[in-house]
């Protein structure tokens, strides 16, 4: 089976698709991975076919994660970059879902959606974050994370008109080119396709967020999607003699977060860090941001998978991002968590109630105060190491990514018989069950004549 699968995002976003496909490729299946230019080399250096997304992965991420972005703004943000791009991006889009039998895909509108349900094939969409109304938590881009149960439904209401009004316009004229209704006015995410419901699987482990139980059951919590084997990497005798020293460095990176301002955060972090008189291994991460090493920092320009960085720490501090704090607690590490935007400051939240890390400070409220006595607590508190240790090793028993491929093979598979039985109710409803049933029994016996 060919299978097309859609990642709109950062490293964090894209690396658990290359792995699931991996999975899906030992199963015998043909996968392509669509994502932006940069991870070309990813997706073939793991045996994956590639087709490349116009637009530039580090101007769509410096655009959407602002600090303070949050709630209505993140949402706005993601629109107004998109509709930038947006008739090289269809085009792109098209070309990899020409020949696929089934897509997956990440969450970005009913675009990707669209697309396979104007090509009548199987579709699957995928979240790392909560996209799904629930009155247990908001939606993860929404201000206010712990207003109730009555804000809870009420965000994902608001969510979904602000995205639904904007791509009646922008999918007017496509949808129009290709002989689909135009995309109406929704509260609510469409999870149906012809009748058919789509079946949603989100990449998050219940130990961190448990399964709402107003969810349908055709949404499923797989784990996160995580390498069960460490990534084998050859360090700079550099880096290998620092992480070697004790006491074991703190790693300090915030991934493609590249805001205007990063050259100020990573000033305070070294002067927190100072202060505070620990090791660290600072990762400038897509900022490239001009930080001299000294003593007791060693400044990594260079990605190193964190499945083997992290095991080699002892606590990591982050932006929040789904991929990074479920590698961080897999491997056991206590957690500090400077949240920039989108969905971030609901696993800053998630860290803290589980107690796997000190209070989370939002990035436009970071002194170099507050730093210093966060990574103290981090690296002095034994509360947070044992805790996080005891997370990870469940979180290391789990098996996201075989979970998610067992899910998406059944529910390929169930999908024509489905189809055709949502096919067959509305022929039903729309003529009436007498009628209809009267009309196939006259052709069966013309057929059998």
């Amino acid at each position: 089976m060919r299978f097309t699968m859609i990642c709109i995002g950062s490293t964090g976003d894209v690396k658990p698709y290359v792995l699931l496909g991996n999975e899906l490729q030992k199963r015998g299946h043909d996968v392509a991975i669509c994502a932006f230019t940069e991870f070309e080399t990813l997706a073939k250096q793991n045996g994956l076919r590639f087709y490349p997304l116009s637009g530039d992965v580090h101007a769509f991420m410096s655009s959407i994660m602002k600090p303070g972005t949050k709630g209505v703004t993140y949402l706005k943000q993601i629109r107004s970059i998109f509709l930038e791009i947006l008739s090289p991006f269809l085009h792109d889009l098209e070309a990899a879902c020409a020949d696929a039998e089934v897509i997956v895909a990440t969450y970005f509108g009913e675009v990707i959606q669209s697309i396979a349900e104007q090509r009548g094939v199987p579709f699957i969409k995928t979240h790392y974050f909560p996209m799904d109304p629930t009155a247990q938590m908001p939606i993860s881009s929404a201000p206010g994370l712990r207003m109730g149960r009555v804000w809870n439904r009420t965000s994902y209401m608001l969510a979904y008109l602000i995205i639904s009004t904007l791509e009646m316009y922008y999918l007017k004229n496509w949808r129009r080119g290709n002989d689909m209704p135009a995309r109406r006015l929704r509260s609510a995410p469409r999870n149906q396709i012809g009748g058919r419901r789509v079946p949603v699987l989100y990449a998050m482990s219940p130990l961190l967020v448990s399964r709402p139980a107003d969810w349908d059951d055709n949404i499923y919590m797989t784990g996160f999607w995580l390498d069960q084997q460490e990534t084998e990497y050859e360090p700079s005798p550099e880096l290998a003699a620092f992480l070697a020293a004790k006491p074991k460095p703190v790693y300090i990176g915030f991934g493609s977060m590249t805001s205007g301002d990063m050259q100020e955060t990573l000033g305070i972090v070294l002067e927190a860090v100072k202060r505070s008189g620990i090791r660290a291994v600072l990762a400038t991460g897509w900022s490239n941001s001009e930080t001299e090493a000294c003593d007791n920092v060693y400044v990594m320009r260079q990605y190193v998978p964190h499945d083997w960085l992290f095991t080699r720490v002892s606590a990591v501090v982050h932006h929040g991002g789904a991929g990074t704090t479920a590698s961080g607690l897999c491997a056991g590490k206590p957690t500090l968590v400077i949240p920039f935007g989108g969905d971030q400051p609901f696993w800053a939240l998630r860290v803290r109630l589980l107690g796997l890390g000190p209070k989370p400070i939002r990035r436009e409220k970071l002194t170099v105060v507050k730093m210093a006595q966060a990574l103290t607590r981090l690296t002095t508190e034994d509360k947070y190491r044992i805790a996080a240790e005891r997370i990870g090793k469940r979180l290391r028993a789990e098996n996201g990514i075989s979970n998610a491929a067992d899910i998406i093979l059944r529910e390929t598979e169930r999908w024509p018989a489905e189809h055709e039985a949502c096919l067959e109710r509305k022929r039903v409803k729309r003529y009436g069950s007498h009628r209809y049933r009267r009309g196939k029994h006259q052709l069966r016996h013309k057929r059998i004549k």
